[in-house]
């Protein structure tokens, strides 16, 4: 039996290019939406601090215990616990998507980055095949079910407190609002058209219907096509968008 390639040992796709754009030697960096910490730790090797951050505390809990050497704290991206010009970079890498104020992230992300700082955010743009977003699509069945209000033996309804926010895409045009004129985007990458979304749903399907968990099932094949159709430039019609920013040194 081969040994399982899995988000914990295998730089791939959006991390590999979020790894490569933290420059090696920052002093703190701060990975907003870290989940499981699992990506969080390969920047041990290119930062002398790292914090990460995420919503849940039961993720903040468990990666703690992973990895004891990355600080991690429970915050929600909209009001983050740590002073002004904290951090020399802040990854939000396929978070901002989920948040609750996309804007108020955003606002805070550059607050807690020093003048200088590196921004680097990672989001789904969508493109031709946006409709293919597993995130989107696994979760619509579910939320089908609960809004049919199906009674459930000794009483309540199937499904009665889900709850689905829509993954949100973003264009090159939406980032520069979000940032306005407080950075300035230095690169910008779009990558990945069918493959990624496809492959990704595969996963995702597999993970919500069948038990089989993202972090620790053998998807070797699946990924690393996934993390040649990312890599490949398609533009606007790239399912994925990748930005990295410079705060001014005035904001």
């Amino acid at each position: 039996m081969s040994t399982p390639i899995t988000y914990r040992d295998l730089l791939i796709d959006r991390y590999k290019l979020v790894y490569d754009w933290t420059p090696e030697g920052t002093a703190r960096v701060l990975d907003l939406g870290c989940g499981n910490g699992h990506f969080t730790k390969w920047l041990r090797d290119r930062a002398t601090e790292v914090f990460g951050v995420d919503h849940n505390p039961r993720n903040c809990r468990a990666a703690a215990r992973d990895y004891p050497e990355v600080r991690f704290a429970a915050s929600g991206g909209e009001g983050l616990p740590f002073a002004d010009g904290t951090f020399d970079v802040v990854v939000c890498s396929d978070t901002l998507e989920h948040t609750m104020d996309d804007q108020a992230t955003v606002d805070e992300i550059l607050r807690v980055l020093k003048p200088g700082g590196t921004m680097v955010l990672t989001m789904p743009q969508g493109g031709l095949f946006g409709w293919l977003d597993a995130e989107n699509l696994v979760n619509y069945p579910f939320l089908l079910v609960h809004k049919l209000r199906i009674p459930k033996p000794g009483g309540g309804r199937l499904l009665q407190n889900f709850r689905f926010r829509r993954h949100r895409h973003y264009n090159l045009g939406k980032v520069r609002q979000l940032i306005g004129d407080r950075a300035e985007i230095d690169e910008v990458r779009r990558g990945g058209l069918f493959l990624y979304p496809f492959l990704y749903l595969i996963e995702k399907c597999a993970e919500s219907f069948f038990g089989r968990d993202l972090c620790t099932a053998d998807y070797r094949t699946l990924r690393r096509l996934r993390s040649w159709d990312f890599g490949l430039p398609f533009g606007p019609l790239a399912f994925n968008i990748a930005v990295r920013a410079r705060k001014r040194g005035d904001s």
